[in-house]
């Protein structure tokens, strides 16, 4: 992904068209919200900068929106948050955001039928990483009690409570994936609520940071950035490039059946330096992809939520034709139990 502006704006709330995310359907609509890409090269122009959360809620564009990003989470002491200007205030005497504003959002996306997602990690200017199973689980049991289910004295979105975590690992020890994520799904079995977990590894393949969770983990959705590598989309026919069979197998081949892989792409010319292509040779791409990889197609994903505004009419095109043209069976997702993780202890965060 692309790195943050640090900005100012206010809150905005309206929320109205229900759009529901299904697991089983191959049209879903994922974007990243909380960076500001767009106003990041327009710092003269803040009425177009990244709207609040609830805006890109109102209609039926988005399915699944992460928050992006979680960026600090190796160092001593709490995590740290980055939202560009959307929230800029700490708990005191910590570095942690407290971003009440932003959780009435994620309640009012949540009653709209969106997926909230936590991102974690994000471009090469934060400190990051995950350099053991221990530090996996104990970050497990912070995030769960942060910004999931459970509790803990400093939440940065109050009562809300996130639909699930993303992990666009792009620097950093990532040793530890797999156990954070077996220790995340320990907490969800008793849950009242269903919890996505997922990944944004580069296109390039074997990604280098996520290579290793994916083939280990139990992840729901893989949000491969075919962009800003010679691996984008507009080098679909080469076969020396374009490595999606590649991406397609090791969905297949992950430990949870209904896994499904999305092509992500940029949402504007300037939102990533390579792989953004008119709206006609995109449509084109996804459909041979499609037609060839039925099985794990899960949709696209759409960096960034900023770009919403300043290329509305691509970015509304290629929602509206990819729920047009892609299946979407509405039955329920089939049943599926991840695999127990071997019994752990669990580290309570005890900051």
């Amino acid at each position: 992904m692309l790195c943050s502006i640090l900005l100012t704006g206010i809150l905005a709330q309206t929320a109205f068209v229900i759009a529901t995310y299904n697991p089983t359907c191959a049209n879903n609509v994922v974007t990243y919200w909380g960076q500001n890409s767009w106003g990041g090269a327009h710092l003269n122009d803040p009425d177009h900068w990244e709207k609040p959360l609830a805006s890109y809620c109102e209609d039926s564009t988005f399915d699944i929106i992460n928050i992006s990003f979680l960026t600090n989470f190796n160092l001593t002491g709490l995590p740290v948050l980055n939202h560009a200007f959307h929230c800029e205030t700490t708990y005191n005497f910590t570095n942690t955001l407290h971003c009440p504003d932003i959780g009435a959002d994620i309640k009012t996306c949540q009653r709209n039928g969106k997926k909230i997602v936590l991102s974690l990690g994000g471009g090469n200017i934060y400190t990051y990483g995950l350099g053991s199973a221990t530090d996996g689980q104990a970050f497990a049991d912070t995030v769960w009690n942060m910004f999931l289910g459970g509790t803990h004295k400093y939440r940065p979105y109050d009562d809300a409570i996130l639909d699930g975590v993303d992990l666009d690992i792009e620097s950093g020890e990532h040793t530890g994936y797999v156990a954070f994520i077996n220790q995340l799904r320990s907490h969800f079995k008793s849950a009242s609520k269903e919890y996505i977990i997922s990944t944004a590894p580069q296109c390039v393949y074997p990604d280098a940071y996520l290579g290793t969770t994916i083939s280990n983990a139990y992840i729901d959705n893989n949000y491969v950035q075919f962009y800003n590598n010679p691996c984008n989309l507009a080098n679909i026919d080469n076969k020396w490039n374009f490595q999606y069979d590649s991406w397609d197998q090791l969905t297949k081949s992950n430990s949870n059946p209904n896994s499904r892989m999305y092509v992500g792409l940029p949402a504007g010319q300037g939102a990533a330096g390579n792989g953004y292509l008119d709206l006609g040779s995109v449509q084109k791409n996804l459909a041979q992809l499609y037609a060839t990889y039925p099985s794990t197609f899960g949709g696209v994903m759409l960096w960034d939520a900023s770009w919403y505004t300043n290329n509305k009419e691509y970015v509304e095109g290629l929602a509206s034709w990819v729920k047009s043209n892609m299946k979407c069976d509405n039955s329920p997702a089939p049943t599926s139990t991840p695999p127990a993780p071997e019994p752990t202890q669990s580290i309570q965060d005890k900051i």
